[in-house]
C-alpha cells in the first residue's frame, strides 16, 4: 500500500523518513490534539514526507509545534474572519441578511471537522471516513484535490490532473 505515492514522492525529490512507531503517533495525537484518519495514519507509519511543503511531524522541537499548530488553525481563522466572502450554497435554504449570513457561516464552522495538513495548504479532514478526501484551502477557497491520500499525490506529484477527480466518489463532508 502506498508503494505509487512514496515513488512519485521521491521522483519529485521529496526527502522521506522512516515511519512513525504507534508510540510517536500516540504522541502526536496528543500533542496537536487530533486524530489521523486510518489512510493519513498507516501513510506516516510507512514514511514521513519532510520536504517540499510537508510537515515533518517527528520534529516536536517548540517552532515546528507552534508553527503546525498555527497552519492546524489557520483555515477555521479565514474563514471566521472572512465569513461573508463564503460560497453560499443553495442546499442551506433562503440566503439571508449579510449580517445573519456571516453569524451562520461562524457558527457552522463550529461543527466543521479538524484539518490536518497534509503538504503546505492542503488538508484531511478528521471524518469517519478510513480513507477521507483530500481538500485544497486558501482562505475560503476550499475545492477537493483528490478523492484520498493517493490520488492526491498523484494528482499534486503524478500525472493526474485536478479536474479529472471523479467528484461523485468523493464522501460527503459536513460543512
Amino acid at each position: 500500500m502506498f508503494e505509487k505515492s512514496f515513488d512519485l514522492l521521491k521522483e519529485n525529490g521529496v526527502a522521506l523518513d522512516e515511519g512513525l512507531s504507534l508510540e510517536e503517533v500516540q504522541l502526536i495525537e496528543d500533542l496537536y490534539k487530533i486524530r489521523f484518519p486510518q489512510s493519513l495514519r498507516l501513510f506516516l507509519m510507512h514514511n514521513v514526507p519532510i520536504s517540499n511543503g510537508f510537515y515533518n511531524w517527528r520534529d516536536t522541537r517548540k517552532e515546528n509545534v507552534e508553527y503546525v499548530k498555527r497552519i492546524i488553525n489557520l483555515p477555521f481563522e479565514e474563514i471566521y474572519s472572512n465569513a461573508d466572502e463564503v460560497y453560499r450554497s443553495d442546499a442551506w435554504g433562503t440566503e439571508p441578511d449579510e449580517d445573519a449570513y456571516s453569524f451562520m457561516i461562524r457558527e457552522r464552522l463550529k461543527k466543521a471537522p479538524r484539518l490536518i495538513p497534509i503538504c503546505s495548504h492542503r488538508y484531511i479532514p478528521v471524518v469517519p471516513e478510513k480513507n477521507p478526501p483530500i481538500l485544497s484551502i486558501h482562505g475560503v477557497d476550499v475545492i477537493c484535490y483528490g478523492t484520498d491520500l493517493e490520488e492526491y499525490i498523484d494528482i499534486e506529484f503524478g500525472n493526474k490532473e485536478q479536474r479529472d477527480i471523479q467528484l461523485d466518489k468523493v464522501p460527503y463532508i459536513d460543512f
